[in-house]
């Protein structure tokens, strides 16, 4: 039987009344899940003068998900986009989670901007069958407490099982990339010839040149940089990227032969199969994410993507490659040593110093730099994808302006370029803060029901404000309610006590880190506030340090909608009663 993982798919998922061209001159190989392995040339290209071809209006350098599904927005709002792989597309380690928020800001996507299918991204059933097969639902996201040289203690684990009407995700990046960009060509998007990856960039606004590896070229007035760490556009910036706060050693890779770790560490009562969601095993010092793929995640040849995030002071490198790396890491947990005894890498290991980073400048006269050109952070709590969903919609949002205004002009995209600040700002401020936490049990019990409070109720917040603006159709200022920054994540109306609850525990960890207080002290606190908050609804037990397991059933359900009409908060009421569940139906 062939393994789904391994096996290449050409537009998997896309339906062939989807559009696509019936006989695609320009886009040659567009059914081509990845770019070609060609090398890039070793001196840039001497001819500056444009080659004959058409000037696009949009150039997006970098064929993954976040470029796919920019250039499926702007093709499907009638812009005459082209877009191009970049060199590592394929290779680079990319998110793999989501989580209630993501899927809401795909939501926003798919019904903004008249892309529907975007929205199987935030609902798993609503992928087609061969994404669903080679990827997961994500039923649950757990956090197992470990120390070096002692099992797992069965009272030091937290899981938040996810309601199925969320479909919640685990996303296989190859086959799920090859489909968005078989979406944004189904929509109009153009595809150079065989996708011969970017080499490249010459010219200036309004008539740049693209180099492709190949030899050949495409010509565009605007230039969306999308393509990674050496991206062209960033080098014309003369701006260097400059390690963020969080700065930590990250080494990935997806193996085989990873056992359920619910065979050596007991979910508990209340608990569910850690293989049946995202599991991230905490230490001091940092964290192991795994994520498992695939229809039979609970055995032992499941694919399993493994992240792990050290702090390089209290976890310096003592090996020469990523592989042993990782092996002398996991010596000192038994359990995790147990977990990956037999295992074997089907993507290999990699790593790196100073993963994350971000750039101080990211738009010039005639481009931007954005997503992972501008910024890298790491993959666990989901910051990777939900990144890349974000500031596709800011944009998006950005372009189709000047567009319709006809107006290029690098002031336009000032606004784009604040706003991917800030959302850089706020994942650097919530990884410094996650690696504080680990340092002890009783905070990161404290530490992970503030995560899990910020994301839901953004999630809530969200899909009221655009269920407002839908409510609104043709009004001038429709979308108005999300435009503008307003701190902790958040590009819409909320209840600031979201906000404060989030930046009293960011400054708590802070004098943690300091060591001005104590772990403990800092986790009662921060336990005492989620007691006491008024938008919290009690039924959650998020203050009880006792209540590890979150189960939303339908019976909490019922209880939740009756406390938020009877006592919370007008805006917490909002977003909790009638239309605001979390994850409506694509139609409703």
């Amino acid at each position: 039987m062939s393994d789904p993982h391994e096996e290449k798919r050409a537009g998997a998922g896309v339906p062939a009344d989807a559009g696509l061209p019936a006989d695609p001159a320009w886009c040659e190989g567009a059914d081509a899940v990845g770019p070609s392995e060609s090398a890039l040339p070793d001196e840039p290209f001497d001819d500056p003068a444009p080659e004959p071809g058409p000037v696009h209006t949009v150039a997006v350098l970098g064929a993954h998900l976040g470029g796919g599904m920019l250039a499926a927005v702007l093709a499907r709002a009638g812009v005459d986009v082209v877009l191009v792989d970049a060199p590592h597309d394929a290779t680079a380690p990319a998110g793999e989670s989501t989580v209630p928020y993501t899927a809401e800001v795909f939501e926003l996507l798919a019904r903004r901007f008249d892309v529907p299918e975007l929205s199987a991204l935030g609902h798993f059933g609503e992928l087609p069958p061969e994404i669903r097969r080679t990827s997961g639902v994500k039923k649950s996201i757990g956090f197992v407490y470990a120390r070096p040289g002692e099992p797992v203690r069965p009272r030091q684990k937290v899981q938040f099982n996810v309601p199925s009407e969320h479909g919640e995700s685990h996303l296989y990046r190859p086959d799920v990339d090859a489909w968005v960009h078989q979406l944004a060509v189904a929509y109009g998007s153009k595809v150079p010839p065989s996708r011969a990856p970017l080499a490249d960039v010459r010219g200036g606004p309004g008539d740049f040149t693209v180099q492709l590896a190949d030899g050949r070229s495409v010509r565009a007035g605007f230039v969306v940089d999308m393509s990674g760490p050496d991206a062209p556009m960033l080098r014309r910036l003369g701006t260097a990227l400059r390690p963020l706060r969080h700065s930590s050693r990250v080494l990935t890779a997806q193996l085989r032969g990873v056992r359920p770790l619910e065979r050596r560490v007991d979910p508990g009562d209340g608990g569910t199969a850690w293989t049946g969601g995202t599991t991230q095993v905490v230490f001091p010092g940092g964290w192991l994410q795994l994520i498992p793929f695939g229809e039979e995640r609970g055995g032992e040849q499941a694919l399993t993507s493994v992240s792990v995030s050290l702090d390089a002071k209290r976890w310096p490198q003592r090996s020469a490659s990523p592989d042993a790396d990782f092996k002398d890491l996991i010596r000192q947990f038994p359990d995790l040593e147990w977990q990956f005894a037999a295992a074997t890498p089907v993507r290999p290991w990699s790593g790196g110093e100073q993963w994350q980073y971000g750039a101080s400048a990211t738009a010039g006269e005639g481009f931007v730099v954005l997503d992972r050109s501008a910024v890298r952070c790491d993959f666990t709590l989901s910051r990777d994808v939900t990144l890349t969903a974000e500031l596709v919609h800011e944009a998006a949002v950005s372009i189709l302006g000047s567009a319709e205004a006809g107006d290029w002009s690098v002031e336009r995209f000032r606004g784009l370029e604040s706003f991917q600040a800030s959302l850089t700002e706020h994942s650097d401020r919530l990884l410094q803060t996650a690696l504080t936490a680990t340092t002890d049990f009783r905070l990161w019990n404290a530490f992970c029901r503030v995560w899990l409070l910020h994301s839901m109720f953004a999630a809530l917040s969200l899909k009221r404000a655009r269920n407002d603006a839908l409510a609104r159709p043709g009004a001038a200022d429709q979308w108005a309610e999300l435009e503008g920054y307003r701190g902790n994540g958040m590009w819409f109306p909320a209840y600031p006590g979201f906000g404060v609850l989030f930046d009293d525990t960011y400054r708590l960890l802070r004098q943690v880190a300091d060591e001005r207080v104590t772990a403990g002290a800092a986790a009662e606190r921060i336990f005492g506030q989620m007691r006491s908050a008024a938008f919290i609804p009690p039924l959650f037990g998020f203050g009880d340090p006792s209540d590890r397991y979150y189960n939303f059933t339908p019976l909490k359900r019922v209880k939740v909608l009756l406390w938020a009409k009877r006592k919370a908060p007008h805006l917490v009421r909002r977003v909790l009663t009638k239309g605001a569940t979390i994850q409506p139906s694509v139609t409703e």
